[in-house]
């Protein structure tokens, strides 16, 4: 998430302790909110930064304190197994590619992260494409449903599945739907549900994956009382063993786990059970409507369609066109009041919020948007906006184009060209050119103008992309 440019002789330490004194309004992760860890972050804490030792036990093969921890969170989570993962989302969501056999083939949602993405090229297996559905009134991605879950598979005889839900904006999708077509094929379904850690920890939140998934990961650094970094990775009632996927873990996970990293997860667990997520939710529920109340700015609403399930209450997700700002405009003022988001897009802010907010910032958002000066409404749209997100023309698996030998060209000029890395905007970091994809002008045009907007690419470097020779 960008912030303010660090002052050139300012150090790391420096820039971390001005913004933790400014005592800024935090609407972004991680989950503790710079709050949630009092009675685990102590003064001796820099003494339990330690290694594997005999009495520490050992990630890689626990059979002591991190077996046990890693137990208490499978029964939290509906697992058969639990893993704590040191590398963040990340790893453990190419972990759930690595994972799976060589004859497998991959049915990738076109949502996905792009982490998914170097996944598929580390494992070098076969993949194709699905794309959620798309509201082009609201501009936005939904869900995949489980009927075009059910098509695809289908068409494409796919062995595996990887559905990303909840999204960035806390859209989820139908997963018992998602399940049920999945196993009536005889498919894996993988999920990558990094925003949803918190699920399990109140009725009023959205389903939890435990029974459905067959694998699933959750960052809980994202909503819940972790150290950013610490993500889980859980192992359903399926083909694939524990044994099998602690080895795919280990893979690419540092053989120096972190152990504060891991004492903090066995403590959002604990904490977790004795959150009020419910009480947080209906405070959510509270500032969506004095949002609204606010000319010119429109949440998100139960029902908002396009194969959208359920929705996270305590993601607050303003659009804000009518009061005649860009979401990054806004966002950029809310900043200059001391209010930092999670993310912002060309029409909307999005929010995080934990049970650990303080309620005065609740008071200084709401402040904020009512100061905000009201202009004419903006056009529903930028041009450009119509993009699905659908396939592209594929030249190149995506493993064959990551090695492969590339150049690098100027994005306006890469139209026809073979992507050998993805491309799209992050947040939330969704590629709209996967590797081995042909770059068309469609795509060139709508990064362009997202980035003119203030959003941020990613896969684009001053300017340039890399291709294929």
């Amino acid at each position: 998430m960008d912030k303010r440019p660090t002052t050139i002789n300012e150090s790391l330490q420096e820039t971390l302790g001005t913004y933790a004194r400014e005592n800024s309004a935090r609407f972004h992760m991680p989950g503790h909110k710079g709050r949630g860890l009092a009675g685990f972050w102590r003064d001796e804490l820099q003494l339990w930064d330690v290694t594997e030792l005999s009495n520490t036990d050992n990630l890689h093969a626990p059979q002591g304190a991190i077996a046990q921890a890693q137990d208490s969170m499978a029964q939290a989570y509906g697992a058969k197994s639990s893993f704590f993962v040191v590398n963040g989302g990340t790893n453990a969501v190419q972990a759930m590619i690595l994972v799976l056999e060589e004859e497998d083939k991959l049915l990738l949602a076109r949502d996905c992260h792009r982490s998914a993405v170097s996944g598929a090229a580390l494992r070098g297996i076969e993949t194709c494409y699905i794309s959620p559905r798309y509201d082009e009134a609201r501009g936005l991605l939904g869900m995949v449903t489980p009927e075009d879950l059910d098509q695809a598979l289908t068409q494409t005889n796919a062995t595996a599945v990887l559905i990303t839900t909840p999204n960035a904006y806390g859209l989820c999708a139908d997963v018992a739907g998602l399940a049920e077509a999945a196993h009536r094929h005889g498919a894996l379904l993988m999920i990558d549900s990094a925003h949803g850690a918190h699920y399990p920890f109140s009725d009023a939140l959205p389903r939890s994956l435990g029974g459905y998934a067959d694998l699933f990961v959750h960052s809980q650094h994202k909503t819940m009382d972790a150290l950013t970094q610490a993500a889980s990775l859980h192992l359903g009632e399926c083909r694939i063993s524990p044994e099998r996927l602690r080895r795919a873990l280990a893979m690419t996970e540092t053989t120096s786990p972190s152990y504060l990293l891991m004492a903090s997860l066995d403590w959002s667990v604990y904490m977790a059970r004795r959150r009020d997520w419910t009480g947080q939710v209906s405070r959510c529920i509270k500032l969506e409507e004095q949002i609204e109340a606010i000319d010119g700015f429109r949440v998100f609403h139960e029902r908002i369609g396009i194969g959208v399930f359920e929705r996270d209450r305590t993601r607050i997700v303003v659009d804000v066109t009518q009061r005649g700002y860009t979401g990054y405009e806004a966002q950029a003022i809310l900043e200059e009041n001391n209010i930092y988001l999670e993310m912002a897009d060309a029409r909307r802010l999005v929010l995080i919020t934990t049970p650990n907010d303080e309620p005065i910032w609740y008071e200084q958002l709401l402040n904020a948007l009512a100061n905000l000066p009201k202009r004419r409404p903006r056009k529903t749209s930028i041009r450009g906006e119509e993009i699905r997100f659908a396939a592209n023309e594929q030249k190149m698996r995506i493993r064959e184009a990551t090695f492969a030998k590339t150049q690098t060209i100027p994005l306006n000029s890469a139209k026809g060209r073979v992507a050998a890395e993805p491309i799209g905007i992050y947040p939330p970091g969704i590629a709209l050119v996967m590797p081995g994809e042909v770059i068309d002008q469609r795509a060139i045009d709508y990064l362009m103008l997202q980035q003119q907007a203030g959003g941020a690419l990613f896969g684009e470097y001053d300017g340039n992309v890399f291709v294929v020779e």
